[in-house]
């Protein structure tokens, strides 16, 4: 119980997002858990693939998190965005305004 409340204690948005370019995926720390993003980078263009997020924090909504996150990054690097995984194409379907990202011509 005490663990539950420890991880139910961490904000998630203060929490850092670490790239790990030699893995390609973006990372988030929520106690002794990552959850991460994995991409593919070329040129001016950014392919995220499997969002991974361990089921004991799931329900916390870190998936959440780290694709706001990531997204956040995108923008901030002037990145095209395409989507290659199902669940980021639903995220992104649901969240319209990250739309303005996508790669001109890139469905979701």
């Amino acid at each position: 119980m005490t663990r539950k409340a420890t991880t139910d204690a961490i904000d998630l948005m203060a929490q850092p997002l670490i790239d790990e370019p030699d893995s390609r995926q973006f990372v988030l720390r929520v106690g002794e858990h990552r959850a991460r993003m994995e991409y593919d980078r070329d040129g001016d263009r950014i392919f995220l693939g499997t969002l991974d997020v361990p089921r004991q924090v799931a329900e916390l909504g870190v998936g959440d998190v780290v694709m706001e996150k990531t997204l956040m990054w995108v923008e901030e690097n002037r990145l095209k965005l395409i989507p290659t995984a199902p669940a980021i194409k639903a995220y992104l379907r649901k969240h319209t305004a990250w739309k303005r990202l996508l790669l001109k011509g890139v469905q979701v």
